[in-house]
């Protein structure tokens, strides 16, 4: 059976339902995956003998690849079934992991992440797809944030579990790297046995060949640009310093558990958050508002981080952990508002990921380098003045509503 975007596929309520879990549960699992280094910085500095100039390398390594394979893995995933693009990608994924695991030398683990990247890239371009055809287009600020969230959930548990898993039980990173590898492996087993083999969707996001008309129209629309550009200063800020988080709180005098523990609050106090703010979105019918106090929130946030003592560090975490966590859910499902027909929508967000994440490889690099050689407060200090652009460009971007 073949699916598209605007095509509702005529399953039950409950085989849609499961399909939904089946997303819910791929995303989960590719979060551990994505925040696996966050209690493992030190550690990995320690084991491959680096300085945080080459950590940054390693934190945005598994994007290199996605950001120039986006498009032709979306023909890819068009031509193939659901199930077989999900088995190729986290199969590939999970290689990628297990080849981490046995890395003896950092340039190897770099390219375990540059194909651990490939593989959950290519997975991701299925699970935003199959979301689009499923959820009702009314609530897709609301599912938007849904599935953010649930991407996010495992920094929680790398967080406070997989810190503990090392700290307190002496479990080698690598040995945690195999696990993760494992897991993926089992959510192959469990997506096949709740989604349709049958399943083959196409008008997908990237997959649709854009017209020549598309693309120029697409690229000279500033909203699309404004917003990519404010997505790209924001996860900077959230997603690649968030595996130098740990390391830092333990500088300002904080034990590492109980570091990994105080940011795993801002990360279950985001979880409700998005949930609450992209209901709000649907229901007062405004992303740009929500965005743009999002984004000074956080500057305010993160300015607090790199000034106030370790006592006051809860001020920090109630600010990062509400509104500036909505702001993924704001970007992602600003592109119907911004697209000038129907018809670009695919276009824009093609676009709009390319520019945010070639901006956010370079930076990600260079965060690595300004933590090095300029310090943690001053680099935090940077990502704020960041966030605060990242508000300025919502505020032009004043097609969205």
């Amino acid at each position: 059976m073949s699916t598209t975007v605007d095509d509702k596929p005529q399953y039950s309520k409950v085989r849609i339902g499961l399909m939904l879990a089946a997303v819910i549960m791929l995303l989960l699992v590719k979060g551990f995956g994505n925040f696996k280094f966050l209690p493992m910085q030190t550690a990995i500095m320690d084991f491959y003998n680096i300085q945080e100039s080459s950590y940054g390398y390693l934190n945005t390594a598994s994007s290199w690849i996605t950001v120039i394979c986006t498009i032709p893995f979306g023909f890819l995933v068009r031509k193939l079934r659901c199930n077989i693009s999900i088995i190729l990608g986290i199969g590939v994924a999970a290689f990628g992991i297990f080849f981490q695991s046995i890395a003896v030398t950092f340039p190897m683990l770099l390219i375990g992440r540059i194909i651990e990247g490939a593989g959950t890239g290519f997975a991701n371009l299925v699970t935003g797809a199959l979301t689009l055809t499923l959820v009702d287009k009314k609530h897709v600020s609301f599912w938007s944030c849904i599935m953010i969230m649930v991407g996010i959930l495992p920094q929680v548990i790398m967080a406070k579990g997989g810190t503990a898993l090392m700290v307190n039980s002496g479990i080698h990173f690598q040995v945690l790297f195999k696990i993760i590898s494992l897991i993926y492996v089992c959510a192959i087993g469990l997506w096949l046995a709740l989604v349709p083999f049958s399943l083959k969707i196409t008008g997908i996001g990237n997959a649709a060949k854009p017209t020549r008309e598309q693309t120029i129209r697409v690229i000279k629309n500033k909203n699309n640009w404004y917003v990519a550009l404010a997505n790209m200063l924001f996860s900077i800020a959230s997603i690649t310093f968030a595996s130098y988080i740990i390391r830092y709180l333990t500088t300002k005098g904080i034990e590492q558990t109980k570091a990994a523990t105080i940011y795993s609050y801002t990360t279950i106090l985001g979880l409700f958050s998005m949930i609450i703010f992209g209901i709000i979105s649907d229901k007062l019918k405004t992303k740009r508002k929500i965005a743009i106090m999002s984004f000074f929130s956080g500057t305010v946030a993160l300015i607090l981080l790199a000034i106030v003592p370790a006592n006051f560090i809860w001020i920090y975490i109630l600010m990062w952990g509400t509104l500036p966590r909505s702001i993924a859910g704001m970007s992602g499902s600003s592109a119907a508002d911004i697209a000038e027909l129907p018809a670009d929508v695919p276009i824009v967000n093609s676009v709009k990921g390319t520019i945010s994440g070639v901006g956010t490889i370079i930076f990600g690099i260079l965060l690595g380098y300004s933590i090095q050689y300029l310090g943690y407060d001053f680099t935090i200090i940077l990502m704020a003045i960041g966030m605060a652009i990242g508000g300025f460009l919502w505020i032009l971007a004043k097609k969205i509503p």
